[in-house]
């Protein structure tokens, strides 16, 4: 069952999705209009119960303000209505409830921020009969609202393979939203020329040849001098950068008009260090007059500056028109069931007991340095432990050997791996 939080800017919908998923997903801010794309999540223990956070909406001479219904509501089973209990003038809401009726869906009313359990609101004037008093910054009423929730969490026959996690990363107007809307295939999420209209990331899915997606737009990476710490855009950014290594595949979204810039540059050593998986997309090539030229240089460069991670993948595309949108979702499917998520540990050692034996490390001290365990110890980034006598002494060119190795025996791409020496005697510490 799909439900639908509307309701005026700050009467607490944002509060209350993060309290039933269970999550912190939207950014809450004293400035209003802080949530300004829809949200989906499931609630927390309810796998089939999804609610859908809104910007605020406001109906004013029989128009609905603030938020795209065309695009979302067919989906919709039911809408809650939050107030805020403090307002006491409730003509807007009463207005807008009545509209919303039109639209032949069940209305349940939510009635914030009755912090003291008052419950003396007159809701004859409503006219709904599910109505819910509570206090979201005090979790009063909340389990009320779970139980009657519980009730409609039933088996969803169709099935897709499990998710595989995207997220879109770069500057300002690289198009990311624009990019997110044509892989999901309409119009999902806000897009404007004007820098930091994606003021929190934005999550939903796209089936592609029977895979699901879930892919994330990410609010624009400033400059950090030009941001106040105080502001939506730094704790946006905040937010976006914390779920880098809880995702499958970053995407680097490059406005190919700015070019490969010390921005992009810093971001983009951020992900490869941090992520899973990282694929360069480069946007607008449409708008580029030389493209043979831009892409060789492109491509050369990255190359050069990222040499330590190997086979990154790079694709140009126009996100506007479409053109290559397709190429780069063939691409993702492949990366879907290519991606290296975790070595089994004796393959791993032996393919370092192989090297190791075809190109010895150089003596250290007169002596024989021994490999005598590998694991690997997180995917993101991609990170393996190696147990070792010498651990410390072990010599840079025969580490990028031993990385090179482990890439080629088992196919990694995207990625950097990176190898971390001890000499802990068990190899398990």
């Amino acid at each position: 069952m799909n439900l639908l939080l509307i309701g005026k800017p700050n009467a607490g919908k944002s509060s209350l999705y993060n309290i039933l998923t269970s999550g912190k997903n939207n950014i809450i801010h004293k400035e209003e209009g802080t949530t300004r794309d829809w949200h989906k999540s499931s609630v927390k223990d309810l796998d089939n119960i999804f609610i859908y956070d809104t910007p605020g909406v406001i109906i004013q001479n029989d128009k609905i303000d603030k938020f795209h219904f065309s695009d979302l509501f067919n989906s919709i089973d039911k809408l809650i209505y939050v107030i805020d209990f403090k307002d006491k003038y409730y003509e807007n809401e009463i207005q807008s409830i009545n509209k919303l009726r039109s639209l032949n869906k069940d209305i349940i009313l939510v009635i914030n921020k009755d912090d003291n359990n008052e419950q003396n609101l007159n809701t004859s004037l409503f006219g709904i009969n599910n109505i819910f008093f509570i206090s979201c910054a005090h979790k009063i009423g909340i389990e009320n609202i779970y139980s009657y929730l519980e009730q409609y969490d039933y088996k969803i026959e169709k099935k897709f393979e499990s998710s595989f996690s995207i997220a879109i990363f770069g500057k300002p107007n690289a198009g990311k939203s624009t990019l997110a809307n044509s892989l999901i295939g309409y119009d999902r999420i806000q897009t404007s020329p004007i820098a930091g209209t994606t003021s929190d990331f934005v999550e939903d899915s796209f089936i592609y040849k029977n895979q699901k997606f879930k892919i994330l737009d990410t609010a624009g990476i400033f400059k950090k001098n030009k941001i106040d710490n105080n502001s939506i855009n730094f704790e946006a950014i905040r937010k976006s950068l914390e779920i880098i290594n809880r995702i499958d595949l970053s995407i680097m979204l490059i406005d190919s008009n700015n070019g490969f810039d010390s921005q992009i540059k810093k971001i983009l050593s951020m992900l490869i260090n941090k992520s899973r998986s990282v694929m360069i997309v480069f946007n607008k090539i449409d708008t580029i007059n030389n493209k043979n030229e831009f892409i060789r240089q492109s491509r050369s460069e990255i190359k050069e500056t990222y040499s330590q991670t190997k086979n990154l993948s790079i694709i140009f595309i126009s996100a506007n028109n479409k053109f290559n949108v397709d190429k780069l979702k063939s691409t993702l499917f492949a990366k879907s069931n290519r991606i290296v998520k975790k070595l089994s540990t004796s393959k791993l050692n032996a393919c370092l007991k192989k090297s190791s034996a075809e190109k010895p490390h150089p003596l250290i001290k007169g002596k024989s340095v021994k490999f005598k365990y590998a694991v690997q110890i997180s995917t993101s980034p991609f990170t393996i432990k190696i147990f070792s006598n010498f651990s410390k002494e072990i010599k840079k060119n025969y580490k990028t050997y031993l990385a090179n190795n482990f890439i080629k025996a088992f196919k990694i791409e995207d990625t950097k791996v990176n190898l971390i020496f001890t000499s802990a005697r068990n190899p398990f510490n």
